[in-house]
């Protein structure tokens, strides 16, 4: 049980924070031996249990988000946080039953195993009730070498070499010489890796964006961009006394990014924290308008939207809405990706006594994924990509906009609810994958942080800290070119799918063929078993 909890805490501590982003290469590799020779119970129990500590301590700030803000008793908070670990720990039970099977079958066995995983990942991005936060490529891409191979099949291709890698490192410790074939792909695979990062930084500049010929050629001019993250804590988001001194601190923010030169400037989620949303107060509506005409400069600000459906029931979107250089109300954005249980109910159907208590809280629609993108042509703005907190940890919702003609990514967040926990640096290193995958400068306003801007190789141009009322400028490039990523979308994991079912199949002819021992003829283990 010891290597099994193990594993656990190496998975958790590969991920921001402490962010030693190393182990996810051996993380694994425990529970692996572990299981080698275990019964199929056995199997899934380990994995349960690795799966289980790894979600329950990477995850406790769902405790203090539950506690401070949803009114509940630690022990229930708790408790929430442990379903949700319970949840997400039984994939890893699922891919540990494989374990051993794989183990004795070489390269095809870590490709398996590799598919398997890819495979219970990307099921938490189809699933209406899945939460894919904390993927194994993110903490695999955490080198900036490594990184750039998120352009050719997005964080699923890290994901996939991070776990063949654990089991090439598995199979040389229990099979000895007999995986040195395993081991030397594996050792090629992370330097193909390493190769084509190094090819990729080849290509990026040095110094300031767009200085390299090879990024200047048939890239747009120069776009100067801030966010404004204005530091306003979550009790007082939504009190109406706080309004006013709330936008006129982001009003005053704005400012100084506009004396900063900033061309296009961006407000972070909820930073227009109107009950009735902004349709419904003319005078803020009038007074952002306002400002971005008299200073001739681009708007995006978060604020709920309010309208009412066909059956004259009230309908709430979390939105952005686009306030052009001229001062007209261009566009708005509704969110797509919504999170299960705090903003909506997955299959209501089923769970009719929760909607009310969710819809009480918030019980947002969701967004058109195709809506049109935000662009200012008279600010000088060129189309670029939206995403509100959450749905930027949906690798498909930022690319689908770069497919679509998204020249940068824009991405706006409140993360005052996880306070000084790990959350806000999970998320943010999350969001820095989306750049690299589509080779995209990307924009992040947090309202309490963390904020900045991403450079289309990962590096991270402009970063601010947390809990502080600031302003970051910076100069990004709008781009047209397509990665592999972009314009294939997510061939590997649904390949990994077919690999999985397939590899189930055989492992499970595997067992029901196996000949039964005897009294007379016992079975003597071998080394392989």
């Amino acid at each position: 049980m010891g290597w099994v909890l193990l594993s656990g805490l190496l998975l958790t501590l590969s991920f921001p924070t402490p962010d030693l982003h190393l182990l996810v290469w051996v993380a694994l590799v425990p529970m692996a031996l572990v299981v080698r020779d275990a019964s199929a119970w056995r199997c899934w129990w380990a994995g349960f249990v690795t799966g289980f500590v790894w979600r329950a301590t990477s995850l406790y700030w769902v405790t203090h988000v539950m506690v401070t803000y949803g009114g509940m008793s630690p022990p229930l908070g708790l408790a929430v946080t442990g379903l949700l670990a319970f949840w997400m720990a039984l994939s890893t039970g699922l891919f540990c039953l494989l374990v051993p099977y794989a183990l004795r079958r070489g390269v095809a066995g870590a490709v398996l195993l590799a598919a398997v995983w890819v495979s219970l990942e990307y099921l938490q991005v189809l699933l209406p009730f899945g939460f894919p936060w904390t993927l194994l490529g993110y903490a695999a891409g955490r080198t900036l070498l490594l990184m750039q191979a998120a352009d050719l099949a997005g964080v699923w291709g890290l994901s996939f070499l991070a776990v063949f890698v654990n089991v090439a490192i598995a199979q040389r410790i229990s099979r000895g010489r007999r995986a040195l074939p395993l081991a030397l792909v594996a050792t090629v695979g992370i330097l193909a890796f390493a190769a084509y990062g190094g090819y990729r930084l080849a290509d990026a500049p040095r110094h300031e964006p767009g200085a390299v010929a090879g990024l200047a050629e048939g890239a747009a001019a120069p776009l100067r961009v801030a966010v404004i993250q204005g530091n306003v804590e979550q009790g007082r988001v939504w009190a109406p006394e706080a309004l006013r001194s709330i936008l006129e601190n982001h009003v005053r923010l704005s400012l100084e990014a506009i004396d900063d030169g900033a061309d296009l400037i961006v407000w972070s989620e909820s930073s227009a924290p109107i009950p009735g949303g902004l349709e419904g107060d003319a005078s803020t509506r009038s007074m952002l308008a306002q400002l971005a005409r008299q200073t001739g400069k681009t708007l995006v600000v978060g604020s709920p939207h309010f309208e009412l459906d066909a059956a004259g029931r009230p309908a709430v979107t979390n939105a952005a809405f686009l306030v052009r250089a001229d001062g007209d109300w261009a566009a708005r954005y509704d969110k797509v990706r919504l999170v299960p249980w705090g903003e909506y109910v997955p299959m209501s159907w089923l769970f009719r006594f929760v909607a009310p208590l969710v819809e009480a809280i918030a019980g947002f629609r969701r967004g058109d994924p195709d809506q049109q993108l935000f662009e200012d042509p008279g600010g000088g703005v060129p189309p670029f990509a939206m995403a509100i907190c959450y749905e930027v940890i949906f690798p498909d919702h930022v690319r689908r906009q770069v497919a679509r003609g998204a020249t940068f990514v824009a991405t706006i967040t409140n993360d005052a609810w996880f306070g000084d926990t790990f959350a806000p640096h999970q998320h943010f290193s999350m969001a820095r994958l989306r750049a690299v995958e589509t080779r995209r400068y990307l924009v992040r306003a947090a309202n309490t942080g963390i904020s900045g801007m991403v450079d289309p190789w990962g590096r991270v141009m402009e970063k601010t800290g947390l809990d502080e009322s600031v302003v970051a400028v910076a100069n990004i490039r709008p781009l047209s070119s397509r990665t592999l990523y972009v314009r294939w979308g997510d061939v590997l994991p649904r390949l990994c799918v077919v690999l999985t079912l397939l590899g189930a199949l055989l492992a499970w002819r595997s067992r029901v063929g196996a000949p039964t021992p005897t009294r007379e003829h016992p079975t003597v283990p071998t080394r392989e078993q």
